[in-house]
């Protein structure tokens, strides 16, 4: 019985507890104990024991503990540029994109959030605070550039350079958005060598029947394999090409120049 009371106690003090932080929340728009989660950046986050507080400017959400929090994308792009040097300026790049400023105006332009925050243009970019398009739409004039996707490839190897047989893939396409690369492949198993890519790609992995010297593939979504020697196996790569003369490679580590 002791045992019942003590619960239905405990019960009572949490519905209070609650009720008293709900109604501080309508007066100071904050938890009666919270701190601040200082990892967003375009709102004040308050997180409370029983609940989390988003305020943007004058308004604020107040969600359950278990939601999710998404920060109001409420902003304005401005322009203190008074003139610049006429030369187009790089500021963000995509696969098949380049998107450039009309001049030199990067460190002039600000994005103003609704919660008073200021940052610079690349910043908010760069830390993906916001998407290209979204400063785009709210008026930020930019200069667009397809990229050209090329149709072949080549490395050099000790100043050997050769030509890669591609395949018709997405991985492929993806890979060659991203030359020129200069790599430094490391040695695995006396038959391979391998370099991490910066980025994830398109994967459609699949185990070869065998593999050849000269191979090229793609093993996860980012890692890069080149064989120098003919063996079977278990796993599944994805191909992206063969070099059909292939010098004969020893265990170091190789630097391979990629375009």
């Amino acid at each position: 019985m002791k045992i019942f009371k003590l619960i239905f106690s405990l019960l009572i003090i949490g519905i209070f507890l609650i009720i008293i932080d709900m109604v501080y929340i309508l007066k100071f728009e904050r938890p009666l104990i919270s701190k601040k989660d200082e990892a967003y950046l375009t709102c004040d986050v308050y997180m409370g024991p029983f609940y989390n507080v988003i305020t943007s400017g004058d308004k604020y959400k107040v969600l359950m503990k278990w939601e999710d929090i998404e920060c109001p994308q409420e902003f304005e792009v401005i322009n203190e540029t008074v003139s610049c040097e006429d030369s187009l300026e790089e500021i963000y790049r995509t696969s098949d994109k380049i998107y450039y400023l009309p001049c030199l105006e990067s460190d002039n332009i600000k994005v103003s959030f609704a919660n008073g925050k200021e940052y610079k243009l690349k910043e908010v970019l760069e830390k993906n605070m916001l998407t290209i398009e979204d400063v785009i739409n709210h008026g930020l004039e930019v200069v667009e550039e397809e990229i050209e996707v090329k149709d072949r490839m080549n490395l050099i190897i000790d100043d050997v350079t050769y030509n890669v047989s591609l395949e018709d893939n997405e991985t492929v396409k993806e890979l060659l958005k991203m030359l020129p690369l200069n790599i430094e492949m490391q040695d695995l198993n006396a038959n391979e060598k391998y370099y991490y890519l910066a980025k994830s790609l398109p994967t459609d992995s699949r185990v070869p029947t065998s593999i050849n010297k000269g191979d090229l593939y793609l093993y996860g979504d980012d890692c890069l394999v080149l064989f120098y020697k003919d063996f079977n196996t278990i796993y599944k790569y994805t191909k992206i090409g063969h070099i059909d003369n292939l010098k004969d490679l020893d265990e170091s580590n190789i630097k391979v120049e990629i375009k």
